[in-house]
């Protein structure tokens, strides 16, 4: 089984472009990409409030970066995906507002911030 880390990189991972938590992309990475925040919690505590980052090209235009914040969306649906992991399990749901297009400083970048909930179901 998978450590909670690597299930939900594992998950981030699924969309068809490459995913790196926040504080390591590599350098040189090319877009488009995902940044996601990750942390911890156990059964009885809060949700855990994470966030993922679409990151494209501006030549893309509006609707690629859209379409795909919209696809994970899809993949959550309303009652959100669970992963398996190391003591049990944790699922992913779609925080509120779930995205929104922000302005980045470089305006080649096109970004997406997405909001997500993740409820823990282990012990540790």
């Amino acid at each position: 089984m998978a450590s909670k880390a690597a299930a939900f990189h594992a998950w981030a991972s699924g969309f068809g472009i490459p995913a790196y938590p926040a504080a390591s992309v590599p350098k040189g990475a090319r877009m488009p990409y995902l940044t996601y925040s990750f942390g911890s919690a156990a059964w009885g505590e809060e949700p855990f409030a994470a966030e993922a980052d679409l990151w494209y090209p501006a030549e893309s235009g509006e609707a690629v970066p859209n379409a795909k914040a919209e696809e994970i969306g899809a993949a959550l649906g309303g009652c959100g995906s669970v992963l398996r992991c190391d003591g049990g399990a944790m699922r992913v749901l779609r925080g509120s507002p779930f995205w929104q297009a922000l302005r980045d400083d470089d305006p080649a970048v096109q970004r997406r911030f997405i909001n997500l909930d993740i409820e823990f179901y282990t012990n540790d």
